[in-house]
C-alpha cells in the first residue's frame, strides 16, 4: 500500500509541474518571447503564485507596464542545469556502490 505523505506529496508536485507548464504553455502559443510581444495573463489565485516562482527563477520576465513574457533562454539554461545535474547523481552512486563492493570483497565476503 502506498504511503499517503508520499503520494500527497507527489500529487503536489505533479500539478506544481503542470501550473508552471501552463505558464509557459500560455506564454509560447500567444508568442510572448520578447518586450515587444509581451501580453497580460489573467491568471487565478494558485496560477499567479506559480507566475510569481517563474518570475523570481528568471524563466518568466514581468516589463515595467506588467506584462509578461517567456525567457526560453533562461528556460534552456535549467533543462540544461538539471541535466548535468542528474550526471553527477549517477556518477556518485556509481562511485558509492563501486565503493561499497571493493570493500566487500576485502573483508573476505
Amino acid at each position: 500500500m502506498a504511503n499517503p505523505a508520499i503520494t500527497a506529496a507527489l500529487l503536489a508536485a505533479s500539478q506544481e509541474e503542470e501550473s508552471e507548464e501552463f505558464i509557459q504553455q500560455k506564454l509560447r502559443d500567444a508568442k510572448a518571447q520578447g518586450t515587444s510581444d509581451a501580453i497580460v495573463l489573467d491568471l487565478n489565485e494558485k496560477q499567479q503564485k506559480f507566475l510569481e516562482q517563474a518570475i523570481e527563477k528568471g524563466t518568466v520576465v514581468k516589463t515595467v507596464d506588467g506584462r509578461l513574457y517567456l525567457n526560453e533562454r533562461a528556460l534552456s539554461e535549467r533543462k540544461e542545469g538539471q541535466g548535468y545535474m542528474a550526471l553527477l547523481i549517477l556518477l556518485v552512486i556509481g562511485s558509492v556502490i563501486a565503493s561499497v563492493a571493493v570493500l566487500a570483497l576485502r573483508s573476505g565476503g
